[in-house]
């Protein structure tokens, strides 16, 4: 029935059922006792969900081959283990105790084992092309619905089992008050990115992955600038602000020399089809993350709010250079360095030119401080 990916989704799907029946147990219990139970079924449903994702992953390399009557016993099993957990949710939907609702909650994740494997034997039978990247696509997003859902019992256990709104606002909360501890934080992640991309390309072999590595250090020292800003007076804070914008300048003109480089015969190498998967979904992340810093901020006037949205912008335009030559080194025949090299020198010139207008901004900001 589909060898060893049906016995990761029975793994996954026994982890769910053992959820469920540690909840069963609570349901006699008085609230604090419940509240107490239920915390850490959030963290255990981190492992199936993960399980899964790790297991669509790996249907790139090692895709499913079911025979008809195999495949048709995979499917019939997972169809009622669907209903019968569907059943339970239906029984269980009034109760508003937290075992009730978190029971609730592992019933709706633990739809996503049965419904991978069905998907999987599904497409294994239609033998078509491309099968093992439609199954792998198609698991993932089942185990990132998992991996949601886990997420939320987290939250909603660590902030007193209000409501899912109720916690994001009193997250939301906590964050306005360590508003700056949140953003020195940040740093932190600029280092994992660079880190991240230095792996890559060492694994891949690749200078174009390392001049991305270079370019995201530099933004990653721009917003160590920029976040000192905090504590700085006004005429010292127009100086860091300047200082932001020379180093985006430089370092989108250092990346668009090395793109104009590509016109001439440079390469920016190729990668598999699942090295290829793998930066775009890096590259993906790191543009969600400069996408919600830039909204974070899009209403504040300060000088430092203004300086990490310009930092956000240009790492934004340079991932997508990165995304594109990514997929178009598998999915495009031939030569790509020219495309690649037009992209960069495209994006790296709105970046360099944000980064001009950075500098003139602060070039207006010191005029007016002067009067």
């Amino acid at each position: 029935m589909g060898g060893w990916f049906s016995l990761t989704c029975a793994g996954c799907a026994a982890l769910f059922l053992l959820a469920q029946c540690w909840l069963a147990a609570s349901f006699k219990a008085t609230e604090a006792e419940q509240q107490r139970r239920c915390r850490p079924v959030g963290v255990i449903l981190l492992i199936p969900a993960l399980g899964l994702m790790a297991g669509g992953v790996l249907l790139l390399d090692r895709p499913v081959q079911a025979a008809g009557v195999q495949a048709a016993i995979g499917v019939l099993l997972s169809t009622l283990l669907i209903v019968w957990q569907m059943l339970r949710l239906r029984a269980r939907w009034g109760n508003q105790t937290p075992a009730g609702r978190f029971t609730r909650q592992t019933l709706m994740a633990a739809q996503a084992a049965p419904l991978s494997l069905i998907v999987v034997l599904a497409l294994s039978l239609t033998g078509a092309d491309g099968d093992g990247a439609l199954s792998c696509m198609s698991v993932e997003l089942f185990g990132v619905a998992a991996l949601c859902v886990a997420a939320n019992m987290i939250l909603v256990s660590g902030c007193g089992y209000c409501s899912t709104a109720d916690s994001l606002r009193r997250v939301r909360e906590l964050y306005t008050r360590h508003r700056l501890l949140f953003t020195r934080a940040s740093i932190l992640k600029d280092a994992l990115l660079v880190a991240g991309k230095a792996i890559i390309s060492l694994v891949s072999v690749s200078f174009f992955m390392f001049v991305n590595a270079l370019y995201s250090a530099g933004m990653g020292v721009a917003r160590f600038v920029a976040l000192s800003m905090h504590s700085q007076d006004r005429k010292t804070q127009i100086r860091s602000y300047r200082l932001v914008g020379i180093i985006i300048t430089l370092a989108s003109a250092c990346y668009v020399l090395y793109s104009v480089r590509l016109f001439f015969g440079g390469k920016t190498g190729g990668y598999s089809m699942n090295a290829a998967l793998v930066i775009a979904l890096y590259t993906f992340v790191e543009f969600g993350i400069n996408i919600r810093d830039a909204l974070r901020l899009r209403k504040s006037r300060a000088l430092e709010a203004k300086a990490l949205k310009a930092i956000s912008f240009s790492a934004t335009l340079l991932c997508f250079v990165l995304t594109q030559t990514a997929i178009m080194s598998f999915a495009a025949e031939g030569d790509n360095s020219t495309a690649n090299a037009l992209s960069g020198v495209v994006f790296g010139g709105l970046a360099a030119l944000r980064g001009v207008f950075v500098m003139a901004d602060s070039a207006r900001q010191g005029h007016a401080e002067a009067e």
